[in-house]
């Protein structure tokens, strides 16, 4: 018997994280149906429906169709809410954590079980949405996140009567992929990856071109320049390019995540603001400097023993350049990376797993 599954997040926006994240669940998925004979039907909640339904072969409909999101719960054998940083109030006009708590809640009130899928939660500030959490995430049927802080966080938060449980960021699940469209690498015998975001005070970049010209002379290595969140980190990206006196490649379109991960499986260092890029080095085995313009940052770092070279307002350099080094020279760093990748994708596969089970289980009975 089919299942029907529909997927929100933040999706549809070419952001690369949050499109690994909804790549590695539904083919984790499909791979599972196929290997138990069972079917699975998806419909993602998405910004750009026609896109996602051309990129993954699925049903989508409008995020924000509310009479639309209604038709597809009530035909639905299980609401999924995930992954990543969804539950915050730092970013999209403080709205995201009634956005994405509403839509658990609308599931609940059609009678849907819903689960919270490697959630990253907080920063939560606000008090109505810390009050949001407690009311409606224990609601929930099953609850994971994707790191000790978030797990500490709900039940900070009142959360404690659905089961919770640790997990791992799904874009661990992705198998690169050679693609095409990808550009030509340097013929440098180390290339340099560098991601970076928008802020509203851009001077780090500036310590970024610094470090990374040094860095660039002493490796003889080229730099590669990557927006992870193209249409937000391009323009930031492209400015970063104008203050290197080294010569830089530009990434300057979309990849699927599968691609850009194999695109990482070239790099021999990472220098990364976005969390993403740090997990994609992570799943490509390669050496990482991160800047912690948000702490899920610092928190994944942690998970590697690695620290972060500072924040957005504090980071110089010298220290990026001394990280760089240290991380370059580590031989024992590539090792710890691999051990760590495969313990996090056990985990992240091993929550997929329960949640299929769960969902074939619970219609079997």
């Amino acid at each position: 018997m089919k299942k029907h599954v529909v997927i929100s997040g933040y999706y549809g926006f070419n952001n690369a994280g949050d499109e690994a994240i909804l790549t590695a669940i539904i083919n984790t998925l499909r791979k599972l149906a196929a290997k138990h004979d069972k079917a699975i039907e998806f419909t993602v909640l998405s910004a750009d429906p026609a896109q996602t339904r051309a990129r993954y072969q699925v049903n989508a409909v409008e995020r924000m169709h509310l009479w639309q999101i209604i038709k597809t719960l009530k035909k639905c054998d299980l609401f999924l809410s995930g992954g990543g940083g969804l539950l915050q109030d730092a970013t999209g006009r403080s709205l995201s954590v009634v956005y994405y708590l509403g839509l658990v809640l609308l599931a609940k009130i059609l009678g849907k079980p819903a689960v919270l899928y490697a959630h990253g939660i907080g920063p939560i500030d606000k008090w109505l949405n810390k009050l949001f959490v407690r009311l409606i995430c224990n609601l929930a049927d099953y609850i994971s996140v994707r790191d000790e802080a978030s797990l500490l966080a709900l039940k900070n938060l009142g959360v404690k009567r659905p089961p919770l449980e640790l997990t791992a960021d799904p874009a661990f699940l992705l198998q690169p992929k050679e693609s095409a469209e990808a550009p030509s690498l340097p013929a440098k015998e180390k290339i340099i990856a560098l991601a970076v975001k928008a802020a509203a005070d851009e001077s780090y970049l500036q310590e970024i071109a610094r470090a990374a010209d040094c860095l660039a002379k002493e490796f003889a290595a080229a730099l590669f320049l990557v927006p992870m969140y193209l249409q937000e980190d391009l323009a930031a990206t492209k400015k970063l390019a104008g203050m290197l006196r080294a010569k830089a490649y530009l990434l300057d379109k979309f990849l699927l995540p599968q691609e850009l991960l194999s695109l990482f499986t070239h790099f021999d260092l990472v220098i990364s603001v976005r969390l993403h890029a740090l997990i994609f080095a992570a799943c490509a085995g390669v050496p990482m400097v991160g800047i912690g313009y948000d702490p899920k940052v610092e928190i994944f770092l942690e998970q590697l023993g690695l620290d972060t070279a500072g924040g957005l307002n504090d980071v110089r350099a010298d220290v990026l350049i001394r990280q760089a080094r240290t991380r370059l020279q580590d031989a024992n760093l590539q090792k710890t990376l691999k051990l760590k990748r495969h313990e996090l994708q056990q985990k992240a596969l091993c929550t997929l797993e329960k949640i299929f089970f769960t969902l074939f289980e619970s219609g079997d009975k």
